[in-house]
């Protein structure tokens, strides 16, 4: 894919084959639940468009709050995060 062709994100295969992450939160019990789009495209329903999808709690049955979260990055294999350190000019 290009990177300047614009992604598509109208489906949960979509948001799977893209390697983005659905989580959902219940208003009611206050919790946050990260949904399994692998499970839910063996459940059929990976053709139905992000907007139409309407999550239930599993504890109370409360509509949940939908939160798109983009890809994980992806850090090169032996690459570790750097600092680096400046020093101030000393004062003359």
């Amino acid at each position: 894919m290009n990177s300047n062709s614009p992604i598509r994100l109208s489906t949960l295969s979509d948001l799977s084959r893209l390697g983005y992450q659905l989580a959902c939160f219940c208003p009611r019990c206050q919790r946050w639940a990260d949904l399994n789009l692998s499970d839910l495209e063996r459940q059929g329903v990976a053709t139905r468009r992000v907007v139409d999808f309407t999550p239930r709690c599993r504890r109370c049955g409360t509509r949940g709050e939908k939160q798109l979260r983009p890809p994980p990055k992806r850090v090169a294999r032996g690459a570790r995060a750097t600092f680096a350190h400046y020093a101030a000019p000393a004062d003359a």
